[in-house]
């Protein structure tokens, strides 16, 4: 939860630091989330660690001692690369529902934890016999999309993981990573320094460009941030062969040749000029060109077999619905064959987005693994 405090000209940042967390430490953090204002009304984080787990294992919205479960209906959204959510729509009508925009809640799900976040939409309704309210719930990561990033935007002579780490903790962010060498890198360009922020960029936003850079994926842990490589799970796939799979309802196929490009150069000045042109199985000769800002000419190919293989993912997007609320995480993989949607062969697609909807819908959204996994196709479905 969001705790108000005075800034004055007595009551410095190192003083609201110390009433909120025990020591100045985090007055710089203050600071910034508040945009280093001088003088009135600023808000420190102070988790609240009180929330109760439910005693059955059963989706439930838990807002401070209130335990909500009568539901009519519910969304968890569950994405790679993107903040996760809920949505929940009451129908009861004898019910007092005490949550407000702000207000600290968590989410939980058959397995536990779903998300630790807050209400960030309310849209109540009365009709002739009845009335709804929708409440609308964000991962506490939601901060971080929703504020441009504080000044200052450049990151000198810190490591990756320095970098990413300095941003999340601006906004109060638990986060971990993996043991990849990359995060101790401490970049170097012809700007001279480690990375620079847009004006107008997000802090989720550059905190992904960063990762993306380097071929590692920011994932919203619902508790937190994980920083790692994307690692494949081929062992269990979902059905989705036409003919085989069982409560499928509907399937859309969107293949897009718009901005996809057959070559893929990416240049670099520094520390010496350097470029490499990748290749990808598209029938027309287009060009595609890079900003080299966040790369050096150490490893061009690589970096331009990433790019190439990301905006493959972004051209091709599957979709399917079923017809129950099935247990499925982003990341994972489905097999799917449907000549209707121009699919005629068993292909592999990886899980980007995942919307389980109560009572009996679940939508998932996919692309080709390449996008993740980064290794060209040898040939590009409907081309």
């Amino acid at each position: 939860m969001y705790k108000e405090f005075e800034k004055t000209e007595s009551n410095t940042y190192d003083d609201i630091a110390r009433q909120a967390y025990g020591t100045p430490e985090k007055a710089g953090n203050i600071a910034k989330s508040n945009n280093n204002i001088e003088s009135g009304k600023v808000l420190a984080f102070i988790e609240d660690e009180s929330t109760k787990e439910p005693e059955e294992k059963e989706v439930a919205l838990v807002s401070g001692d209130d335990n909500y479960t009568d539901f009519s209906e519910y969304s968890l959204i569950d994405g790679l690369n993107a903040v996760k959510g809920a949505v929940f729509i009451f129908n009861n009508t004898d019910t007092d529902y005490n949550y407000k925009i702000g207000d600290d809640v968590t989410i939980f799900d058959e397995e536990g934890i779903f998300l630790k976040g807050r209400v960030a939409n309310i849209k109540n309704a009365v009709r002739k016999r009845a009335r709804s309210s929708q409440v609308e719930i964000k991962s506490h990561a939601g901060v971080l999309l929703e504020s441009v990033m504080p000044y200052p935007h450049e990151f000198t002579s810190l490591s990756i993981k320095d970098v990413l780490t300095l941003n999340a903790e601006i906004y109060n962010q638990k986060i971990t990573f993996s043991d990849e060498l990359e995060l101790e890198e401490v970049f170097s360009n012809e700007i001279g320094t480690s990375f620079t922020s847009n004006d107008n960029e997000t802090v989720f936003d550059f905190m992904n460009r960063i990762c993306r850079s380097r071929g590692l994926l920011l994932t919203d842990t619902g508790d937190g941030l994980f920083v790692g490589r994307y690692k494949a799970n081929t062992e269990e796939k979902l059905n989705l062969i036409y003919g085989e799979c069982v409560g499928l309802e509907e399937m859309f196929f969107n293949a897009t040749g718009d901005g996809l490009g057959r070559y893929y150069e990416i240049n670099s000045q520094y520390p010496a000029s350097a470029s490499s042109t990748i290749q990808i199985p598209y029938p027309a000769p287009i060009i595609k060109r890079f900003n080299s800002n966040d790369y050096n000419s150490r490893d061009l190919e690589s970096i331009g077999v990433r790019l190439a293989c990301e905006d493959i993912g972004k051209h091709y997007e599957l979709v399917a619905v079923l017809s129950e609320n099935k247990y499925i995480k982003s990341g994972s993989f489905a097999v799917v064959k449907n000549p209707d949607v121009g699919i005629k062969e068993e292909t592999d697609f990886v899980i980007k987005e995942v919307w389980r909807k109560h009572p009996d819908r679940t939508i998932l959204t996919m692309t080709l693994p390449c996008a993740y996994t980064y290794e060209i196709p040898e040939q590009l479905p409907l081309c």
